[in-house]
């Protein structure tokens, strides 16, 4: 009801808020980073009567001649926003709408206010570029990747990992077990599918049907991954970049995903991941797969290649340096 938006006003904590300005006053610090939008209200002295997040703080800081960055995670209202969109319950869908303008509003402002913006998709940097005149970097996050990937993928094996805690990964398990793998399983009558994730025995009453396993959360995902077949997302909400697509792609694991789980990543349908928009063609693009083991392994080669061109830690991380160092000089110089 304070016409503020929820989902950052509960990270607001007054204390923290006081410790982080005392730690800017007292150090000399060539930039400032604010690393994810959450992290925005720590930066706020207060939050005003209505709810609105102030900004007075970061402008207090570039006053100091200290470029303030934010790094963005994802386009934080677009998920909440499609998260609206997939709702079944009118009342929960009437608040998230509600939430994800509110939030919109917010990501707005905080975008206006910095010295820079770093985006970690290209979707993404579109959006901040559309409404700020700030600079924009992109930085595409990195994977260790083996230069060699040394997989054997298992047969008639499905799985799909991620954190359960997050409702768009709720959605996405009930979306594919209710339209997607009951037709796989016709088909493929000895496939199994492998869940597993953070948070995960809270859903396990979605994990009633023929050969699925719920195994959990894992040690090891990644032994996790290279143990289970083809890798599904089928993620129907959110924005940014999933990464643990990139790390079953650096793997070399064959993949299907929705269109919104590979958004913003400069991928190709069959070429280093099968892509899909809709039930349909999530089924024929997992049947493909299935069909032609060749096929899974050349794609996995592909995948693999992919990463260590594009998610390469040295080279990103050079990148991001030099774009905090041009930002520096270009501060100094004024």
């Amino acid at each position: 009801f304070s016409g503020g938006s929820y989902f950052l006003e509960r990270y607001y904590d007054v204390e923290a808020s006081a410790l982080l300005t005392n730690v800017l006053s007292e150090r000399n610090f060539d930039l400032v980073h604010i690393e994810g939008l959450y992290s925005f209200p720590l930066l706020s002295k207060q939050m005003s009567w209505w709810g609105d997040i102030l900004t007075q703080s970061i402008e207090n800081i570039q006053g100091q001649g200290i470029p303030v960055v934010y790094r963005a995670h994802n386009v934080e209202h677009e998920i909440w926003s499609r998260l609206a969109q997939n709702e079944s319950n009118w009342i929960k869908r009437a608040y998230l709408k509600l939430q994800s303008k509110r939030l919109r509003k917010e990501e707005l402002t905080l975008i206006q206010r910095v010295t820079a913006v770093i985006g970690i998709s290209q979707n993404d940097c579109h959006f901040f570029s559309a409404n700020t005149s700030k600079k924009v970097h992109l930085y595409l996050p990195s994977v260790n990747t083996a230069l060699k990937a040394d997989l054997k993928i298992q047969p008639d094996a499905l799985f799909h990992i991620g954190s359960m805690e997050w409702d768009a990964n709720v959605q996405a398990l009930q979306w594919f077990l209710s339209k997607i793998w009951p037709r796989l399983k016709a088909e493929f009558p000895d496939l199994i599918f492998h869940v597993a994730g953070k948070g995960i025995q809270a859903h396990s009453h979605l994990f009633f049907q023929s050969s699925v396993i719920n195994h959990g959360e894992v040690a090891d995902a990644k032994q996790f991954m290279k143990s289970h077949g083809v890798c599904v997302v089928p993620l129907r909400a959110g924005s940014g970049i999933r990464m643990k697509l990139i790390e079953a792609l650096s793997l070399g694991i064959p993949c299907v995903a929705t269109d919104i789980a590979a958004q913003g990543l400069p991928l190709t349908h069959e070429k280093e991941l099968m892509i899909a928009t809709n039930a349909d063609t999530f089924v024929a693009a997992t049947r493909a797969l299935l069909n032609n083991r060749k096929a899974m392994v050349d794609m996995g080669k592909r995948a693999h290649a992919y990463c260590l061109e594009n998610h390469n830690p040295t080279k990103n991380t050079s990148e991001l340096l030099d774009f905090y160092d041009s930002l520096i000089k270009a501060n100094q110089r004024g």
